[in-house]
């Protein structure tokens, strides 16, 4: 091999490894470990860099939902919460999620075992000015002694902001305009904002509220007939004066 030639693939290398090395833009870990007698509570916390966000379990027009996979031994049973989502605009459409940080409370029971040894695998997506999907591993040992109390705090903080069960909408309906499917909602007070789920692939835009704000109007896509989503039963998670609720609605 020439110098010439020596020297470019050195070059091609260092460029590699300089990518491979290169700080993620996010960090994955299992925070707190409060046990009640009857179950751990432990957290999902992913840090990102300034201006970085992820996904909630609806991710909006575009990107990823996260996918948790959990190992334990003993065997356990495994429950994650989602932290109500903001809405955000940028390149790739309007998306769901969060920015800055997210902890996710998860309820881990196993019976009536001491310990539990518990490894997470987590499939993600982050995104700035172009969205990636991430890889990350965690995991934690829970006892019956707390060994982090902070990180408790947090989850329990953290558990605070998972919707209630609400009742601000009193009804759901779909409709058609210019041939679309749109859905119509009844609302007993005002809310802030509003995003709705269904087995469908259906995607519900950010709600337009009447004047009074006791009505509310969301375009769909991703389905072409409003028959399509007559008898579905939709997840509605709203925020109202700061909280955050939930509540299911059979569709008329």
């Amino acid at each position: 091999m020439t110098p010439r030639l020596l020297s470019a693939g050195l070059g091609v290398l260092l460029m590699a490894c300089s990518a491979a090395a290169e700080p993620k833009p996010y960090r994955v870990s299992l925070i707190g470990d409060n046990f009640d007698d009857k179950a751990w509570h432990t957290g999902v916390l992913i840090e990102l860099d300034p201006g970085w966000k992820t996904y909630w379990r609806m991710p909006g027009e575009a990107g990823v939902a996260p996918e948790f996979t959990w190992t334990s031994a003993p065997p356990a049973e495994v429950a994650v919460s989602y932290p109500a989502p903001s809405r955000h605009a940028d390149a790739s459409g309007e998306t769901v999620g969060y920015e800055g940080e997210v902890l996710f409370p998860v309820t881990v029971k196993a019976g009536a075992a001491d310990n539990v040894e518990l490894g997470l695998d987590l499939f993600f997506a982050v995104c700035k000015d172009i969205c990636i999907p991430a890889k990350a591993q965690a995991s934690i040992t829970l006892g019956r002694e707390a060994r982090d109390p902070p990180g408790a705090a947090r989850v329990e903080a953290a558990r605070a902001l998972v919707p209630v069960a609400g009742d601000a909408i009193s009804a759901a309906t779909i409709t058609e305009e210019g041939g679309k499917p749109v859905l119509e909602l009844a609302l007993t007070r005002p809310v802030e904002d509003i995003f709705a789920e269904s087995p469908t692939p259906a995607y519900f835009r950010a709600p337009v509220f009447t004047a009074d704000g006791r009505a509310a109007r969301l375009s769909i896509d991703n389905v072409g007939a409003a028959a399509t989503l007559r008898g579905q039963v939709l997840t509605l998670t709203y925020r109202s004066s700061g909280k955050a609720y939930e509540q299911t609605l059979k569709l008329n």
